[in-house]
């Protein structure tokens, strides 16, 4: 009976599954990290993607200030203090001294990241010299434009910054196809009933992990982006073991999609067959630290289950819920009743409902996890205790012989 180790929070926890029921392992091929990180970092911007050097646009532009959008608690990018630093060696080259920079916090509709978080996330360079600041969906934002006849509402930093330049990382997205690039403006720094109308398209059923043809959810945040007047990117691609496949630099758009290439073969991992059942880890803390952010992982593995089977998401949750309008609509909403939802009436958060529901409808979702037993079956999906009684319940569900896939890091992954 092989052991497999499963992150959960800032630890791990064992899962023991019979040779007999373990189908598989699905995760990507591995691939070999950066060696030098800051010197990749520093190439890409001196040879950058449709774009001259930052350096030289910089000069170019002399701006009186320089804005930097930076990702949130919530994603996790793999040496970002480094990835930072070297962003700010090359201002420094440029004479656009840290006095100068401001730092926006792209947190959508999240909570803004604690004094603590902040260090940790960026390093002391960032938050000791640069102006940081949390965008705030709520407030200071204005309207930039419409887009298929709907306002897009943004942060004004945007559009009060000489230069503005975007980070973040690549990894596969359900709602958008991928993260990263455009993400940044739409929903990083746009406002709460931008970010609900953009999310709602869920409901024409368009998007999927790995998805940009056809689905109008990338396309409206491309439009957003290009609203925005990005100037410059910064991406990087991510390992599954937090190391840095590449770095991507230059044009907002065209950076970005050459990035999406390096993902794809980064983190996608086959599936022969829809099996009985997957057991799903998001990959520890930050991304297990609410059940909203754990919920992305259902869309990212359904696929790999049979009609009627079972997915049991494994994440320590110590946040709980995570975002109020998730917990509410689960609770308060059957899963038929969030279905015929009408697009217009899916809030910001409440797409991570309608896209829960779509995968109960398919199967049964269970939760291990450090939540109340009893707000876990309020919100319809079946508390478990442990992975010993997870792996109890699908042999009572599916029988001794039922087929399973173990998936130990669910956050990004693109099956196909």
């Amino acid at each position: 009976m092989p052991e497999i180790s499963l992150d959960y929070g800032l630890g791990n926890n064992t899962l023991s599954l019979p040779d007999a029921n373990l189908s598989g392992i699905l995760s990507p091929s591995p691939v070999p990290g950066l060696d030098d990180i800051p010197l990749a970092v520093s190439q890409a911007l001196e040879h950058p993607i449709q774009s001259p050097p930052l350096k030289d646009l910089l000069l170019a532009k002399r701006p009186k200030n320089v804005l930097l959008i930076l990702s949130d608690h919530t994603r996790g990018i793999p040496h970002y203090p480094r990835i930072l630093d070297a962003l700010c060696d090359q201002m420094n080259l440029a004479g656009i001294e840290c006095s100068r920079v401001h730092a926006l916090i792209a947190t959508g509709s999240h909570r803004a990241p604690t004094c603590q978080e902040r260090q940790d996330l960026y390093g002391a360079r960032v938050f000791d010299q640069l102006n940081l600041y949390a965008h705030d969906c709520d407030q200071g934002c204005i309207s930039v434009g419409r887009v298929n006849g709907r306002e897009i509402e943004l942060n004004k930093m945007l559009l009060t910054s000489d230069f503005t330049i975007a980070t973040g990382k690549i990894t596969p997205h359900y709602l958008a196809g991928f993260s990263g690039g455009r993400k940044a403006v739409m929903p990083g720094c746009a406002a709460r009933q931008t970010i609900a109308q953009n999310h709602a398209l869920i409901a024409l059923g368009q998007n999927a992990p790995g998805k940009l043809d056809g689905n109008p959810i990338h396309a409206e945040m491309e439009q957003a982006a290009e609203l925005a007047g990005i100037d410059f990117l910064l991406n990087v691609v991510p390992t599954q073991d937090e190391q840095i496949a590449g770095v991507f630099a230059g044009h907002w758009q065209q950076a970005w999609l050459e990035g999406v290439k390096l993902c794809r073969q980064v983190w996608s991992a086959p599936v022969k067959e829809p099996v009985d059942c997957v057991i799903a880890s998001a990959g520890g803390h930050p991304l297990d630290i609410d059940l909203y952010q754990m919920q992305r992982i259902l869309n990212n593995v359904a696929p790999a289950v049979k009609p009627g089977g079972t997915i049991i998401l494994v994440g320590q949750c110590p946040e709980g819920v995570g975002q109020l309008d998730f917990g509410r609509w689960m609770r308060d909403y059957s899963v038929p009743d969030i279905l015929q939802t009408p697009q217009d009436r899916i809030t910001a958060e409440a797409h991570r409902a309608y896209a829960t529901a779509l995968v109960m409808k398919k199967c049964r979702v269970c939760l291990v996890s450090g939540m109340d037993p009893a707000l876990v079956e309020k919100m319809q999906f079946k508390s478990l205790p442990d992975l010993n009684a997870a792996v109890e319940y699908l042999r009572e569900r599916h029988g001794k012989d039922f087929s399973c896939y173990v998936v130990p890091k669910g956050n990004a992954i693109m099956l196909g």
